[in-house]
């Protein structure tokens, strides 16, 4: 009995020392709560600044410079040529020190009593650092730096040659272009302002250009050149005249694949062509752009001798009188195309000239290994006309006047290229089958009145 009595005292005495110290703690939380009304507790430090009984409005006055000072910081970008610095405000960083002493402010002040007042124990013991917070506006950060790209920036300047003398001449020099990847270094500037640190190195791709100074150097042997006789029509002089113009200069790189059509473009009368005979219904009669196929048809020519792979020529319905029959080569915009792909493994130059009455056009390239290409048209087999005769209306021809025309054979030719070296044959290429069709004995009837107006020219 006396041992449980006794032990009963010792627990209602410790419970009693307890009670006793939560009141003097609680006591002891109430009167600093009203020594420091109005102000942060003491043990308060933002970013490394001791902000401990100040006013938050003085907290506000202490801090503000250190943000400014950060905020004038300067961020260092690198690029590729020179180096672009900003300031961290520039580059959208934000300081927040309202944040930061609200936080400071509430040390102490929330919770219970209890809670209160073992918050101002870590206070007085240790005390609590609190961070100085920012933020970054990326949006900003993106277009400061498009800005930047917009002028750093640079198109690749592609090597650019002419020829004098049969010699390809460099007339200028090829220049690497470069492009800043702006989401990247966004990404680069934003982990930049989040470490402190003062510099990065922007993300800059260099684009190379596609015909480089090097590669035009290397253009120093003719690998083929053919030339053909122009009517003596200025009409179509002109027409071919214009079209050669548009091949000449063209860089085809290796493998790359040459599109007649896509070179030339539109044969209208508003890039500058004319009317002059072309090839239809097996007859000439007036057309826009007349003339053009004789570039192309040259131009096959210089293909089958520089050994290139054709993947697309038509020949014409009738024979040509500038080439032997299964050697040219019809186009027809949107229609028939002359397509050859470069196989020498390097850049390759086509040239024209159309002077007086010749069409040259030429390749050059690198020396290719001595080889020997022949173009052989065989197996001709003639075809006779149709009995009979056709009469057709001709709007060029005045009213009441006829022609006739006699009938005409047509044929079938087979194209070859063989390819020698050292005299020895190593590849005989079938190009293709070309037939010209038989034309019927035709008499044409003039529809033309007189006082009609002049079809266009």
């Amino acid at each position: 009995m006396a041992a449980g009595r006794g032990l009963r005292t010792i627990i209602l005495g410790a419970l009693l020392l307890l009670a006793g110290a939560a009141l003097g703690i609680g006591a002891a939380a109430v009167r600093d709560g009203a020594a420091y009304a109005g102000r942060i507790y003491p043990g308060v430090a933002i970013g490394g600044m001791a902000v401990g009984g100040l006013s938050p409005d003085d907290a506000m006055a202490v801090l503000r410079p250190i943000v400014e000072r950060r905020l004038r910081s300067p961020l260092v970008v690198r690029l590729a040529d020179r180096d672009a610095t900003f300031t961290h405000a520039e580059v959208g960083l934000r300081g927040r020190p309202e944040a930061a002493v609200q936080a400071a402010n509430a040390l102490g002040r929330t919770g219970s009593l209890w809670q209160r007042a073992r918050a101002r124990v870590v206070l007085a013991r240790r005390g609590v650092h609190l961070p100085l917070p920012f933020d970054h506006d990326t949006q900003r950060v993106t277009h400061l730096l498009a800005d930047l790209a917009s002028e750093l920036d640079t198109t690749p300047q592609n090597a650019q040659v002419t020829v004098r003398d049969g010699a390809v001449i460099l007339i200028a020099r090829s220049r690497p272009g470069q492009t800043l990847d702006v989401v990247a270094t966004t990404a680069r500037v934003v982990a930049a302002l989040d470490a402190g640190a003062p510099q990065i190195e922007a993300v800059v791709t260099v684009v190379e250009p596609e015909f480089t100074t090097e590669e035009a150097g290397d253009l120093r042997a003719l690998l083929a050149s053919y030339t053909t006789r122009m009517a003596a029509n200025p009409d179509r002089t002109h027409n071919i005249t214009l079209a050669s113009g548009f091949v000449r200069g063209v860089i085809l790189p290796p493998d790359g694949v040459f599109s007649y059509n896509k070179a030339v473009g539109p044969r209208t009368l508003e890039r500058g062509f004319r009317e002059a005979p072309v090839l239809v219904d097996d007859e000439l009669v007036p057309g826009d752009g007349g003339g053009i196929c004789q570039v192309s048809s040259t131009l096959f020519n210089v293909a089958l001798l520089a050994d290139f792979k054709i993947l697309s020529r038509t020949n014409h319905s009738r024979p040509v009188a500038y080439l032997p029959a299964g050697r040219d080569a019809t186009v027809v915009y949107a229609a028939l195309d002359l397509l050859f792909r470069n196989t020498t493994g390097r850049h390759v130059l086509l040239w024209t000239e159309a002077r007086g009455s010749r069409l040259m056009i030429s390749a050059f390239g690198t020396p290719p290994e001595a080889k020997e290409i022949t173009i052989l048209v065989e197996d001709r087999q003639e075809i006779p006309p149709p009995s009979g005769t056709v009469t057709k209306n001709d709007p060029e021809l005045a009213a009441g006047t006829t022609v006739t025309r006699e009938p005409q054979p047509g044929f079938r030719v087979k194209t070859y290229r063989v390819v020698k070296v050292a005299g020895e044959v190593i590849r005989r290429e079938f190009i293709g089958t070309s037939y010209y069709r038989p034309v019927p004995r035709t008499i044409k009837v003039g529809t033309k009145r007189i006082g009609a107006a002049e079809p266009r020219r």
